[in-house]
């Protein structure tokens, strides 16, 4: 004989199921948006500390930069200075001088030039190496060369590693969208920078005079721009 089905088990039963696999989801996604929220906090915590450190480098380096362009403008950036007495010729003999520097070691390294001049108008002196030209000035008995090329760019190595681990962990959709911009704004500069400094590297070893004066406006500017995103950067996250 068949047992009756008791319909209000069933459907006690039923509820208690669909109750238990409710509960299990929300129980999933609290434990997530717990993770989630413990992974923001983390990951706001390491773009306080990058954007400080970042900051306190191109602060440094804007500043290194800005003296720089200013001597490039106006043509007293020191390429090489030497006691006279290191010479072994006569550093006030042009020809001499022009022997001397074709055969030497000029900027630490050995460069072969078809054109080597020491041309002088009145008490001015310059240096002519192929293409490019330097002033020589002599005083105090000390030989300078003074004019662009052979400068240290000095670049900082800037970081933007919290904006990858934010992508990465998926944090970065809980931020405020202010938030976001301000930090996607900021790593955009930083891969900008990145690009022009290897530019500047390659600028620098060509000895492209000309092209070493405008790539270096090109990373003050950048340079600039960074100090001001990072500011704003640093707001939000307050």
């Amino acid at each position: 004989m068949k047992k009756s089905i008791n319909k209000q088990q069933l459907i006690l039963e039923f509820i208690s199921v669909v109750f238990a696999v409710i509960l299990a989801l929300i129980l999933n996604s609290w434990r997530e948006s717990l993770s989630i929220n413990e992974n923001l906090v983390k990951v706001k915590a390491s773009i306080i500390q990058e954007t400080i450190k970042n900051d306190s480098l191109v602060r440094a380096s804007h500043t290194y930069r800005g003296n720089l362009l200013q001597q490039l403008y106006s043509n007293t950036y020191e390429l090489l200075s030497s006691p006279t007495s290191d010479f072994p010729v006569d550093v006030n003999n042009n020809n001499d001088l022009a022997e001397y520097f074709r055969t030497s070691l000029i900027f630490g390294s050995k460069d072969y030039y078809e054109r080597v001049l020491v041309l002088q108008e009145e008490s001015n002196r310059v240096l002519v190496l192929d293409k490019r030209v330097f002033d020589i000035v002599v005083e105090n008995d000390t030989i300078k060369l003074l004019g662009v090329g052979n400068i240290e760019i000095k670049s900082p190595e800037l970081s933007n590693r919290s904006y990858n681990l934010a992508q990465a962990t998926e944090t970065i959709v809980k931020m405020d969208m202010n938030l976001v911009e301000k930090l996607s704004s900021v790593n955009s500069l930083i891969e900008n920078y990145i690009k022009t400094n290897d530019h500047a590297v390659e600028v620098v070893y060509s000895g492209n005079q000309k092209g070493i004066i405008s790539v270096m406006e090109d990373m003050y500017s950048i340079e600039a721009k960074i100090i001001k995103a990072n500011e704003g950067l640093l707001d939000a996250l307050k």
